[in-house]
C-alpha cells in the first residue's frame, strides 16, 4: 500500500466545467451502515483522517454550497486558509486564497452576527445567500449588509440558475457539502459531476437510528449512475471518489 497525499491528489483532478455552469462536487461522510449524522451533526463520524479530505477538497475548490440548515446545526465559520502547499497551489491555479461559502436558505432563518458573517477574513468577499422571492422582507433587508443575498425562484431555490449566477462571476468548481435534502436536490435536478464519500468505520443503527443520510427525499426520477474513480484508506476509513456517468 503506497502512501498518497490527498490533498495533492484533488488538486490534480480533471474538473472541466460543464456547459453554463461549474464542475459539482458533494462530499458527505457515512456510517457503515449509512448513516450521514450522529445526534443531528456529522461530526461523530469523523476523525483526523476524514478531516484531511474535507480541507484537501475545500482547497481544491472555488466555492462551498451548504444548506442553511447544516450551517445552523454544524456551527458553521467562514473557510479558513489551507496548508502552505495548498495555498500556494491555488495561487498558481487562479484560485482566491480561500473558497467563497454560498448559503442556500428560503427562509432566510440565519442570525447576521452568525460566525460565519462577523468572523471572515476582511479581503475576502461576503458569504453569499441565495433565497427566494417571497423570503422574509426583513430578514432579507438584515442579512444585506454581511451577506450577497441573491434571489433565485419564487418559493423554491432554484438550484439550476444558481449555479449559472456562480459560474457568471467565474465558479468553475464548487462543493456541496449538504445536508441530504440539499444533496438530493442537486441529484434530482442532475447538477452533479463527482460524489466523494467518506465511510467511517462505525455503526450508528441504521439510517432511522441516527436520524439523517446522503440523500433525503422522494426516489429519484431516474436512477443516478456512478463510475467509481477512486478509493484510499486510512485510520479505517475508505475515501470513494465516484464520478457521474
Amino acid at each position: 500500500m503506497t502512501d498518497v497525499d490527498p490533498g495533492g491528489l484533488h488538486l490534480d483532478d480533471d474538473r472541466p466545467a460543464p456547459p453554463g455552469r461549474p464542475w459539482v462536487v458533494v462530499n458527505v461522510v457515512t456510517s457503515v451502515d449509512g448513516a450521514a449524522m450522529v445526534d443531528g451533526r456529522s461530526a461523530g463520524l469523523g476523525g483526523p483522517a476524514d478531516r484531511q479530505v474535507f480541507r484537501a477538497l475545500r482547497g481544491s475548490v472555488d466555492m462551498i454550497l451548504v444548506g442553511a440548515g447544516t450551517v445552523r446545526a454544524e456551527g458553521y465559520r467562514s473557510p479558513r486558509s489551507p496548508e502552505e502547499a495548498v495555498a500556494t497551489r491555488r495561487a498558481a491555479d487562479g484560485y482566491a486564497p480561500r473558497p467563497r461559502l454560498v448559503v442556500v436558505s428560503a427562509s432566510l432563518d440565519l442570525e447576521p452576527t452568525a460566525p460565519l458573517f462577523a468572523d471572515r477574513d476582511p479581503t475576502d468577499p461576503p458569504p453569499i445567500v441565495a433565497t427566494v422571492t417571497s423570503a422574509p422582507p426583513d430578514r432579507m433587508a438584515g442579512l444585506e449588509p454581511v451577506a450577497e443575498v441573491l434571489a433565485c425562484g419564487w418559493n423554491r431555490v432554484d438550484l439550476t440558475g444558481l449555479l449559472a449566477l456562480l459560474y457568471d462571476v467565474g465558479a468553475r468548481t464548487v462543493l456541496c457539502e449538504g445536508g441530504s435534502n440539499l444533496n438530493h436536490q442537486m441529484f434530482a435536478a442532475g447538477l452533479v459531476d463527482e460524489l466523494c464519500v467518506s465511510v467511517s468505520p462505525r455503526l450508528t443503527g441504521g439510517v432511522g437510528g441516527a436520524g439523517g443520510s446522503l440523500l433525503a427525499g422522494p426516489p429519484l426520477s431516474a436512477t443516478t449512475r456512478l463510475r467509481l474513480d477512486r478509493v484510499l484508506t486510512e485510520d479505517g476509513f475508505l475515501f470513494c471518489r465516484y464520478l457521474v456517468t
